[in-house]
């Protein structure tokens, strides 16, 4: 692959990576809102957004076009690459609780206005990373290099830091490696540009789009990993609602009174944001268990352990006793119900699942759902209650 394919594959990379960031930056805006820590990773990575951007072809000529400030293809764009570390470099100093804005931006400030300064007393003006003659020593790239490091560095160090220390939370450890091997590539970017001033391969400088598409995707990756998993929970919690639908219709139409709000269709209730998928599913969790614990008492202690003895003398897997065991007395305790039968207060309480987190729950109504169609359940039924004895007739009595 020559120079110019490699070129123009980098460039269509980076173009692809700069959409898909600043996608990714729009949809983690509302949950970034409510965590200040968030916020300030935000405006770290849209500050890295912002000179991906900047960098890329169309972009370039828009602003060489537009902007006075812009041409030699470079200030109004190196400028915003310092304003992109000062953002950076105040994220790390935040999470260390150490933040000093005046001690950030204000040398921001210094740095911007030397880069015009110098800018336009040398000569040739600095510019892009082009293949263009820019001397090596030109303190105008080396400055520009160090302001880069200096936020981008610290920032990799500080999230590769809390990644390995957040051992037990494997996606939040996976977003944290990714965010720090963006970070990392963008000061690999910067030490590359080193390198192609002192020894101006043609090679390396069409590695440049590349290297910066490599940095959107994998800062796209940590951002979009919240994501996912969000998504990924809502899609199993909406799975759940929709499954679990039948369960909870027959049991709050035998006991209507435990219904919090007025039914909805079984569509509209897995349509809507992650949030309100989440609090329908609890919602009706705990509907269907206040149900359970009110048919409870139409049913016997005698009659709970008449269907833990039917059930275990079948061939079950082990996880599927209690919940086959709970579909027994249920169908048992509906039955009563409808019969107008008189509640009794029952001592003996039906199995719970071991954790009573809402994922634990819904797994075990689900299969008592599940369990509700076996042979095993339909053929359950209560023995007959002993007659009351006869008691003889007095022939005293009149």
């Amino acid at each position: 692959m020559d120079t110019h394919s490699l070129y123009a594959l980098g460039s269509r990379v980076e173009l692809m990576g700069a959409l898909a960031l600043w996608l990714v930056i729009v949809l983690r805006l509302p949950t970034a809102r409510r965590s200040h820590q968030q916020k300030m990773l935000l405006i770290a990575v849209i500050g890295i957004a912002g000179s991906i951007t900047v960098y890329l072809d169309p972009v370039t000529a828009a602003l060489n076009r537009s902007f006075t400030f812009a041409q030699s293809c470079g200030l109004f764009m190196n400028a915003w690459g310092v304003l992109s570390s000062a953002l950076i470099l105040d994220f790390v100093l935040a999470a260390m609780s150490r933040r000093r804005p005046w001690l950030i931006y204000g040398p921001m400030i210094v740095t911007i206005a030397a880069l015009i300064a110098l800018n336009y007393t040398v000569a040739p003006h600095a510019g892009c990373v082009t293949s263009e003659v820019v001397p090596w020593y030109s303190p105008f790239w080396w400055l520009l290099v160090a302001a880069h490091l200096v936020g981008t560095i610290p920032c990799a160090v500080l999230c590769l830091r809390y990644g390995r220390q957040a051992r037990d939370d494997r996606p939040l450890r996976t977003g944290l490696l990714l965010l720090a091997a963006g970070f990392t590539s963008s000061s690999v970017f910067w030490v590359v540009v080193l390198v192609f001033l002192l020894a101006r391969p043609a090679w390396l400088g069409a590695l440049f789009p590349l290297n910066i598409g490599l940095t959107g995707w994998l800062m796209t990756a940590g951002l979009c990993l919240p994501l996912a998993l969000t998504a990924r929970r809502a899609a199993r919690e909406a799975n759940a609602l929709w499954h679990l639908h039948p369960l909870w219709r027959d049991l709050t139409k035998a006991v209507p009174h435990v219904t919090l709000d007025k039914e909805r269709s079984r569509i509209r209730a897995v349509l809507g944001t992650p949030h309100s998928i989440h609090l329908r599913l609890y919602r009706q969790v705990i509907e269907i268990r206040d149900v359970l614990l009110i048919l409870q008492d139409y049913v016997t202690s005698e009659a709970i352990e008449h269907a833990r003895h039917h059930v275990t003398a079948h061939s079950l897997p082990e996880e599927q006793i209690e919940p086959t065991i709970t579909a027994c007395w249920l169908n048992a305790a509906l039955r009563a119900k409808t019969s107008a039968c008189v509640p009794q207060p029952n001592p003996l309480a039906p199995a719970n699942p071991r954790d009573n987190g809402l994922h634990s729950e819904t797994d075990f109504l689900l299969a008592v759902l599940r369990a509700r169609a076996l042979p095993v359940v339909r053929s359950f039924d209560l023995p007959p209650k002993p007659s009351a004895p006869l008691v003889p007739r007095d022939r005293r009595t009149p």
